[in-house]
């Protein structure tokens, strides 16, 4: 396809390795970035593997900024807390002919701010701005298992671009204009993964079920308060992806989770739902959005409650309708 054939990926961990593996098969010419003096990725350009994958032969690897950013689609997958700080590095690059897209979930610690406005406010101009989430473990994905997933942007024409040229029968996407809603059910997800790593740790996987129903609720309240469709969190970005975050023994939230319910040592490296917990309810709190399955999880997190009292008191929680009015349902 004339003016998509260059694809840079920024961040070279489980996802941003996958991303390589995933363009190469996609004919594109594919660079990776990360700074000098990360050992991961030395042992990467060694190796030519990790323990996810195997990189393709034309796979390139530098250190060289410059040169991962000439191209015309951008791929940054590092994780959410490290965007300002690449953000820093993108700034007063022209990047007006390149369409970025941001493969992470989070929100930013100690403000809220989704991750498109962590990007966009620090002043980069992009071609198109995107945010590629939905269901998927790159372990599952280079072993032929495919998935459903989805790129979300306010550019319409840009996403619908970059789905034909991205999309393949190993990953079928969707696209949607709810950039809004599909960041914040994102994010989510990952809170919702660690309540369910609690549930596994105390034996209680019965109430998966109930959880997969009430979680949705609070999220979509919180999505169409900060201006976002609450009908994203039922789709690919948030509820899709629970089978990937609440069952899955790759799933490093839920894992999170069930060591904090088991008292076991957790070892696995960075589970997003842990900074997202606190950002979603900071969020919550300066709209005025209850989040009781958030809020307990965030006391858990804190060591305020244990695991099995946050279950019991959310049991305790005054008794309600299950669906209220669609009117009261997005307030």
């Amino acid at each position: 396809m004339p003016g998509l054939n260059r694809l840079s990926v920024l961040g070279c961990g489980r996802w941003g390795s996958f991303h390589l593996w995933y363009g190469a098969g996609l004919d594109l010419e594919v660079t990776g970035w990360e700074p000098a003096g990360s050992e991961p990725f030395a042992l990467l350009e060694r190796e030519r593997r990790n323990r996810y994958l195997v990189l393709p032969d034309g796979v390139r690897l530098t250190n060289d900024l410059d040169e991962a950013l000439d191209t015309d689609l951008l791929i940054i997958a590092t994780p959410s807390r490290e965007l300002a700080g690449i953000c820093g590095l993108l700034s007063g690059r022209d990047l007006c002919r390149t369409h970025v897209i941001l493969c992470m979930k989070g929100l930013e610690t100690g403000t809220g701010r989704r991750l498109s406005q962590v990007f966009l406010g620090s002043g980069i101009e992009p071609l198109s701005l995107s945010a590629w989430v939905g269901p998927g473990h790159p372990v599952l994905l280079v072993s032929g298992q495919p998935t459903c997933m989805l790129i979300a942007s306010e550019d319409d024409s840009a996403s619908a671009l970059l789905v034909e040229r991205l999309g393949s029968r190993l990953v079928r996407l969707y696209r949607s204009r709810d950039l809004a809603g599909c960041e914040i059910g994102a994010a989510a997800k990952n809170v919702i993964g660690i309540a369910a790593g609690i549930l596994d740790g105390l034996g209680w996987q019965g109430l998966k079920g109930a959880l997969m129903a009430r979680a949705p609720v609070e999220v979509a309240r919180l999505a169409s308060a900060t201006g976002g469709d609450w009908r994203s969190i039922y789709g690919l970005a948030h509820l899709g992806d629970y089978e990937a975050t609440l069952f899955s023994e790759q799933s490093r939230n839920r894992l999170r989770g069930e060591c904090l319910a088991t008292g076991r040592p957790y070892t696995e490296g960075l589970a997003e739902g842990v900074e997202a917990c606190a950002a979603l309810l900071l969020l919550a709190a300066r709209t005025g959005v209850e989040m009781p399955i958030t809020s307990a999880v965030g006391m858990v997190l804190d060591g305020r409650v244990a695991p099995r009292a946050a279950i019991e008191e959310l049991f305790d929680r005054p008794l309600k309708e299950e669906f209220p009015s669609p009117q009261s349902f997005v307030r």
